[in-house]
């Protein structure tokens, strides 16, 4: 039970108390099993101690080695000692924490979903260091361990019972310690742990046929995921594979030898940071938000997005729209996407029954205006929200909070008109909103703190990563997105080829290149947003003839499978394909190009980060990890980059000014910016 924390860290305090128990317990004759519980509720060990972590990472490659085969022997004591050894494991267990339980010779679990069990470590660009790749293949398989180390992602107590990593499950955490006795009672009589124990000490018994088939396809799959950006999991599958041929002390000494040179990486370092701005953001104040029930006003995709999460995460919700007789198929299609299972692949029908009593199509705007919380996700024109919110304002209760999905529109223009504009705000959620995790809740001039901090709490209850805003174009994250995409039409006009455009920024590590990305989010919808950024930056907007020309040929992008690609359904999924009606029609609108030769990638992301330091510097969020966590998280800037500001802070100002010299002769929207300027006279970094 750690006693400063709300989680249970392995930190080195911890690793002792555990030496201590384990000292202590060894020579007892009348002890026949130990039970390792955790005294917080839903919580067993939430991994290792990341603050222990970055404290070491300049360590030379001995001292990281040195760390790890402590950890190593501690748990082979674990393993050794005379008595049966059972974790019982109530909520996380991943990390240190899952290398802990599986040193143990049995574990319990309560069957529940907060109980997620796994091994993170690829996504700090790590692999298990205190034994893990070498306990877990020889309990679960090698290609169960494989997919679980590589992949990093966690499993419920019911896929872990499958694969016999939890030996036991009980319905409620009250049974954990009962039944880990029973299980220590059973083993005692049947001595089965013993044999067990032997059996994990040996090398795997797999056949080189095997084995190769294995890795081709695991490499594969991790290539397919990772584009060569991420090195831990390739490493660690090498590990795997290679240590399944050795027993258990030469895979110990294979793991920690191939530990040491990930430890502090690039991308270690860029990952911890990530970790580290999520985590800051989990513990920003935030009180209650007082809102239970959500009408959102809106039926389209972003409605209904926002519905199902809402309906999901406990809230009774309201679905309203114009065209009314969308509504009845729109509410269906909120209670199955809340109601959707993992493991099913499906909505879960019992989950169905219980969710729909809690949605319901509109009768009246009354109905509407009641809830605690209003959303509008309809149209992006201002004429349309201002309607709408004139409509519905009279009716709202004392304490009810409008608020806006606008991607584009300014907050304090669309609160004109509103009496009670201190109760009215953006919130910007992310397409598609289930999977997307951010959410900018954004302030404008008018904007009570009291209903910031509603939102800020709201977007926490939906399981979202919410990041407070000042009004302003585009926001934050548009803001920062659209030089990025300008300067990728740009250098389509001038001549490069889309594919080359999109092989640069997916080099860099973007999900996709921004060519694809027009297509994505929709020409239409990037010209308009062009047209915002331009009339309030008109001095750094180049504009290009091609969106307009694209949009009045009726290329829309994905949504009509004509855009900068043409577009085709492939087994359920959309590809692309080049057109030769575009390359016409970028021919006929070419700029000319400066034959400067400068680095594609630069030409790409330092617009986005000169934006970003005007971002800061007009007061859109105070804090440059704001910005960081806001694009990672609303876009996909790369994690192993650490963030747009801490990959800038890798680079250097130095370096940076000198990489915006090389890109000058392009134009004015490359000169320093004054906050860049400023660092350069005094040497000072971003964070």
């Amino acid at each position: 039970d750690h006693p400063e924390s709300s989680v249970n860290l392995l930190s080195s305090g911890m690793l002792a108390e555990i030496e201590a128990h384990l000292l202590a317990v060894e020579p007892r004759t009348d002890v026949v099993g130990l039970v390792i519980v955790s005294a917080k509720p839903g919580s067993f060990v939430a991994g290792a101690d990341l603050k222990e972590f970055v404290a070491g990472l300049d360590r030379p490659a001995a001292e990281v080695v040195d760390t790890s085969r402590r950890g190593q022997e501690l748990f082979q004591r674990l393993a050794a000692i005379p008595q049966v050894s059972v974790a019982a494991i109530d909520g996380i267990c991943v990390g240190g924490g899952a290398e802990l339980a599986a040193w143990c010779d049995r574990r319990v679990a309560v069957r529940q979903p907060k109980t997620q069990i796994g091994f993170p470590e690829v996504k700090l660009g790590l692999f298990p260091g205190w034994g893990g790749t070498a306990r877990l293949p020889r309990m679960v398989g090698l290609a169960n361990a494989v997919e679980i180390i590589t992949g990093g992602e966690s499993l419920s107590a019911g896929e872990c019972y499958e694969m016999e990593l939890i030996n036991d499950l009980v319905a409620d955490a009250k049974e954990l310690v009962t039944a880990a006795v029973r299980m220590i009672r059973a083993e005692v009589a049947s001595r089965a742990f013993m044999d067990d124990r032997e059996r994990w000490s040996q090398p795997i018994a797999i056949t080189e046929t095997e084995l190769g088939f294995l890795g081709a396809t695991a490499n594969a799959v991790i290539q397919q995921k990772t584009a060569g950006h991420y090195p831990a999991p390739l490493v660690a599958l090498e590990l795997l594979l290679e240590a399944s041929m050795l027993d258990i002390d030469g895979a110990l000494a294979l793991e920690r030898e191939r530990f040491a040179p990930l430890f502090g990486s690039p991308e270690n370092r860029g990952l911890l940071n990530v970790f580290f701005l999520q985590d800051r953001n989990k513990k920003q104040a935030s009180g209650e938000s007082g809102i239970e029930s959500v009408a959102v006003v809106g039926a389209g995709t972003m409605g209904q997005g926002i519905a199902a999460v809402a309906l999901r995460r406990g809230f009774d919700v309201v679905i309203d729209d114009a065209r009314r007789e969308g509504l009845a198929s729109a509410e269906r299609a909120i209670i199955d996407r809340a109601a959707f299972d993992r493991e099913l692949k499906g909505a879960d029908p019992a989950k169905v029954l219980e969710l729909a009593p809690h949605v319901a199509a509109s009768a009246s705007r009354a109905q509407v205006a009641s809830c605690d919380l209003v959303v509008e996700a309809i149209i992006e024109q201002a004429e349309a929200k201002h309607e709408l919110f004139a409509s519905l304002e009279k009716s709202l209760g004392e304490s009810t909070i409008l608020a806006s999905n606008t991607s584009t529109l300014p907050i304090t223009g669309l609160a004109n008109g509103l009496k009670h504009a201190d109760r009215f705000c953006g919130l910007h959620f992310f397409n598609p909103v289930h999977r997307m995790p951010l959410v900018e809740v954004i302030r404008g001039d008018q904007t009570s703190e009291a209903t910031i901090e509603r939102c800020v709490a709201f977007a926490r209850g939906l399981g979202k990563s919410p990041v407070v805003v000042n009004d302003g174009p585009g926001f934050l994250v548009n803001r920062l997105l659209l030089p990025y995409m300008n300067e990728a039409a740009i250098m389509a006009s001038e001549g490069i080829s889309l594919e080359q455009i999109d092989r640069v920024a997916k080099g860099f590590g973007m999900p996709m290149g921004p060519i694809e990305l027009h297509d994505v989010v929709g020409l239409d919808v990037c010209l308009h947003a062009g047209r915002v950024m331009r009339e309030a930056f008109p001095d750094r907007v180049i504009e290009t003839r091609i969106l307009a020309a694209l949009v009045d040929e009726g290329r829309l992008g994905q949504k009509n499978k004509k855009g900068f690609f043409d577009w085709r359904d492939k087994r359920g999924k959309l590809k692309k394909s080049a057109s030769s009606d575009v390359e016409k029609l970028l021919e006929k609108y070419k700029l000319s190009a400066d034959s400067h030769d400068v680095d594609l990638a630069d030409r790409l992301m330092f617009p986005m980060l000169l934006e970003a330091t005007r971002a800061l510097d007009d007061g859109i969020v105070d804090d440059p990890r704001d910005v960081d966590l806001a694009l990672i998280l609303g876009i996909g800037f790369p994690p192993f980059r650490g963030g747009l500001f801490f990959w800038a802070n890798q680079l250097g100002v130095e370096e940076i000014k000198s990489r915006l010299e090389k890109l000058a002769p392009l134009g004015d929207r490359f000169q320093p910016t004054p906050m860049i300027q400023k660092m350069h006279e005094t040497g000072s970094k971003f964070y």
